[in-house]
């Protein structure tokens, strides 16, 4: 006697792709730009289709039952691997999903041994199952974004263990055969009937784990779009304070703060417009992508104005950094429809060394950059181990830097955040 009803099971796994076809057809129906809405919808409606042609299925062969329905049951998980690649942005292997399912189709079909055979024929699709199983936690696991979701993990575990489950009926039908048809009712072995329920848990746990990563990844979404300057990309204000509080506080003697502004943006913005401007400053923001070292913190703070911090940099990598910024932008020239287009940057550095909390570096890198503005803009000014700021980098003269220097005395630099007019 069964210890489990194996149909009732099936019917159960049934009714739960079909919910979850459903209720990934009506979240694709409201995102139509998220693809894999769609491929996930058509898997478990296609998985669906295939159990209800396996529950038809009698003693002996017949193509509808046995070689159609495997084939949509194995058809369904290639396509949730599909749906993976969709979501993680990765061009879509159409003929890789469809190998498993024509394969079934043409050796069932052709092959009178495998279809009078029925454990011959549990051996080739457990063999598919795992494939593409196989496939679906390794997408996870070669991914990068996935792993920035944790939900990710449920779904290769559940993927995982339902192939290698799969793998291992292999050698369960040839020690423990199955006894006639596995739908009519007739009793089976425990294991048939343990592989059985673990499938209605496989599209149980497998549709609310995708559903858990498609809410993380909206969540995440949000957080980033609340992180991020619309414009260019790079992270906003709020976003870099806080990251710039947490390096403070982990490494409070080490790396520099970059201040950055584009000189002279308002006349930019008068004579061409506002689009151009803008194409300014998203120019810019690749610029200063490029030029800062992979773990530097970059960010618009507002307007025309920048920041960007250097967690590992000396003095001399700072100055070096904020040069080249400043000679790519120099020399950046940018066409728009009223001529050719060139800008320049002004830069003031502090150091970690010399600032104890957020609101001093920033404050000193200001007073920095306002002695930059003063002295004629286009150039790096950083400040000194007295707190000074003075000349580092840039087109001023020497001459000029040394009369600079003097009219601006250390008070007046270090409650900077006033700018040059027009600047």
């Amino acid at each position: 006697m069964d210890i489990l009803h194996t149909p009732t099971i099936m019917l159960s796994s049934f009714v739960t792709l079909v919910i979850f076809a459903a209720f990934f057809g009506f979240a694709w129906r409201q995102e139509r730009k998220s693809l894999e809405l769609l491929l996930w919808s058509l898997a478990f409606a296609i998985g669906a289709v295939g159990f209800v042609l396996l529950t038809l299925r009698g003693d002996g062969y017949n193509f509808i039952t046995i070689s159609l329905g495997n084939a949509l049951a194995v058809l369904g998980l290639a396509m949730i691997w599909l749906g993976l690649r969709a979501f993680d942005n990765q061009p879509l292997k159409i003929a890789s999903a469809l190998v498993g399912p024509l394969l079934w189709i043409v050796v069932t079909y052709s092959s009178d041994y495998v279809r009078e055979s029925v454990t011959s024929r549990i051996v080739l699709y457990s063999i598919l199952i795992f494939a593409y199983s196989a496939l679906i936690a390794h997408e996870i696991f070669r991914s990068e974004n996935f792993r920035k979701l944790p939900s990710s993990y449920i779904v290769a575990f559940v993927f995982a263990t339902h192939g290698l489950l799969y793998l291992a009926r292999i050698p369960l039908i040839l020690i423990w055969p199955l006894a006639g048809n596995t739908a009519a009712g007739t009793s089976q072995p425990l294991w048939y009937q343990l592989l059985t329920f673990e499938l209605f848990f496989h599209s149980l746990a497998g549709g609310f784990a995708f559903f858990a990563m498609v809410k993380e990844r909206t969540q995440q979404r949000y957080k980033l779009a609340s992180e991020t300057d619309a414009l260019t990309g790079v992270p906003n204000r709020r976003s870099f304070l806080a990251q710039l509080e947490t390096h403070l506080a982990t490494q409070p003697a080490k790396g520099a703060l970059l201040y950055l502004d584009i000189d002279h943006f308002k006349v930019i913005n008068d004579r061409y417009g506002h689009a151009v401007g803008d194409q300014v400053l998203v120019e810019f923001a690749g610029i200063l992508s490029k030029a800062v070292p992979r773990d530097a913190l970059i960010a618009r703070m507002g307007g025309e104005e920048f920041a960007a911090c250097l967690p590992q940099a000396d003095r001399a990598d700072a100055i070096a950094i904020a040069d080249s910024i400043r000679t790519a932008l120099e020399a950046r020239r940018l066409s728009t429809t009223k001529g050719v287009l060139s800008a320049t940057v002004s830069i003031g550095i502090a150091f970690a060394d010399r600032q104890k909390d957020v609101h001093a570096i920033i404050s000193a890198a200001d007073a920095a950059l306002y002695a930059a503005k003063a002295a004629g803009r286009n150039s790096v000014w950083s400040e000194d181990p007295s707190g000074v700021p003075q000349f580092a980098a840039g087109s001023i003269a020497p001459a000029e830097t040394a009369a600079t220097l003097l009219s601006l005395s250390p008070a007046r630099s270090s409650a900077a955040t006033r700018r040059p007019t027009g600047s």
